[in-house]
This record gives C-alpha cells, structure tokens and sequence, in this order.
C-alpha cells in the first residue's frame, strides 16, 4: 500500500531534572517556541542524536548550515544500514551500501522539519503551555517546555530548549497517562561547526542515487471533512495527486499532524487502527457513487482521534452513502 512507504520521523532528548518554575502565560511559551524554529534554519550545527521509538532505537549524524545563502543539511544513520541523506536547497541525494536498499528502505528525513512553522492560533486552541523545569542535555543547560493538551485527540509534547541558543535538544511525546511514546535526543552538539561545503558530500565507494521527488499536483477534490478537533485544520485547500490514482489530504494543530489517503479500492473494509510505535494508521471504505474507495488516516494522535477522523471524511457531493 502507497501509505507504508511515508516515513514517519520523531525526535528525543536526554537530560538531568532540578526545580520546577510555572510558565505566567501563552506568550511565553511561543516565544520559545519562535526562538526554536528560527535555530532551526539559522543555526550551524553538527551533532548525534538517538530516537527512541517503543522498542526500537537508532543514532544519526545530522549537519546544519548556511553557505553563500543556500541551505545544506546531511544526515547519516550510525546503525547498521549505514543510509545517507544531503540535501542542498532543494537537491536530495540519497546515498545507499547497495542499490537493493532503494527500493527497500523507507526515507530518511530530518528531525526537524514538522517544527519549522507555528500558527499560533492552531496551537493556542489545542494546548496549554508550562515552563517547568530546567537542566542539562547534551551537557547544555536546557528550559523544559510542556504542551498539554486540552482534549483527547491529540498527545502531550515536552520540549527541552538550549537556554543559549533556543535549539530543540529533546522532544518527548507523551500519551494521556504522562508515558513516554517517542523520545528524540541529541547526545552530542556542537553549534559553532564552521562546516564547507566539502562537509556535504556523498562518501567515496558507496552506490548513489538522485531522489527525484515530483512535487504533487494540487486539485480541488472530491472529499472533505464535516468534523476536525479544535485546533486542526486543513494544511492546504483541496487535495494533492500522489502516485497512481491517490490523493492526499492533511489536517495539523500546528504540532502534530494527519495525513489522510484516498484511493479506488476492489474491496469494502470495516474501519480498523493499527499501532505502530506512537504512530496509529487507520483503514475503511466509504462508498461513493456505487465505487469503493478505501480512505486511511496517519498520524501521531490518540485512537480516538483516528477513529473519529475517518467517520468525519466525506465527499463534497450529498449524493453519495457510507457504507
């Protein structure tokens, strides 16, 4: 299925705790927020970061910088498969050990992308914010900010923050009993690299590949939603043309966001969610028009959230029926 090939990427963070200091107010907390995102395209930085995901865990180099006005970014898993990403404005290598990995691997993006824009508006309806406490990852002091929130369709956030620099050292998610689902961590960071240009090129006696990624087409669609949780909305109008015959919407908070498929099914399907990690990805059929369609949802969001999600997807004419 066209679904199991989106990655889904986290991040976690290591630290120790000492007293609590209560945020006063929203405005606090976006402030840090700001700070974050604005280190995130900025900054310099050169470091080693571990993702805890369930059982699961893997370390990856990650290297920031911007040279003569053009971004460039690499990333190098440490365990094992040993994949590479550079990415250099908007050219991505993909460097693999053999050309079998291609078309095998999931891609490797980033821990940072999903953070790189706040709508204030979306993330005041669905979280409450408190500073609390203050200590070191990484071997840097950190602020520790936490996303509650305010409703069960979304899960709780923790943000560890350079107190120098505003840099995201750790990100927790959390489930509606305060246990950890995801941790991303950085164990090492160096901020003031002085990285060239030479530090973003594919190693020697490795089989390379170009990613050439087609950006999809936007269309006007023929589906919607009657129903979304305060605070998420549409991230672009209408629908993207994905591969073959589907199409793609998403829905965001400003934190986290769903990813909905639509494509033309054979079969009918009752609605079933399936874990996997923090991450849930529900199924079911809706009938339009007499055809089949199957709809399926992705996201790092409650049960709930994902079930209610995929009775609220509708198409835009009322003259079709669910089945």
């Amino acid at each position: 299925m066209y679904v199991q090939k989106i990655a889904l990427v986290t991040l976690l963070l290591f630290g120790f705790f000492t007293q609590p200091s209560w945020a006063q107010s929203h405005s606090d907390g976006f402030a840090m927020m700001d700070r974050m995102i604005n280190a995130f395209s900025k900054l310099s930085y050169e470091g080693v970061f571990v993702r805890f995901n369930g059982a699961d865990m893997d370390s990856m180099q990650v290297r920031h910088s911007m040279i003569d006005g053009v971004e460039y970014e690499s990333l190098v898993d440490l365990d094992g498969s040993r994949i590479e990403v550079i990415r250099i404005g908007d050219s991505v290598i993909c460097v693999y050990p053999n050309i079998s990995f291609e078309n095998n691997t999931a891609p490797v993006s980033a821990p940072f992308q999903k953070f790189k824009e706040l709508n204030h508006e979306r993330v005041r309806q669905g979280y409450e914010f408190a500073i609390t406490d203050e200590g070191l990852v990484a071997g840097r002091k950190a602020q520790k900010l936490e996303l509650r929130p305010k409703d069960a369709y979304r899960f709780a956030h923790h943000f560890w923050l350079d107190i120098n620099t505003g840099f995201l050292l750790r990100h927790d998610t959390l489930d509606e009993s305060g246990n950890f689902l995801s941790k991303v961590q950085f164990t090492s960071l160096n901020t003031s690299p002085n990285l060239k240009k030479t530090d973003f090129v594919p190693r020697m006696g490795v089989y390379t590949e170009h990613v050439v990624r087609s950006t999809p087409k936007s269309v006007d669609g023929e589906w919607t939603f009657d129903w979304l949780p305060n605070g998420f909305s549409p991230v672009w109008d209408g629908e993207k043309q994905m591969e073959g015959k589907t199409s793609m919407m998403m829905i965001s908070d400003g934190i986290t966001s769903i990813s909905v498929f639509i494509e033309p099914a054979q079969t009918t399907k009752s609605l079933s969610v399936t874990k996997m990690g923090q991450t849930l990805a529900g199924e079911k059929t809706y009938m339009m028009n007499g055809v089949p369609y199957l709809l399926t949802a992705v996201g790092e969001v409650p049960d709930i959230t994902i079930r209610k999600l995929l009775s609220a997807i509708v198409p835009r004419k009322s003259d079709s029926s669910k089945s």
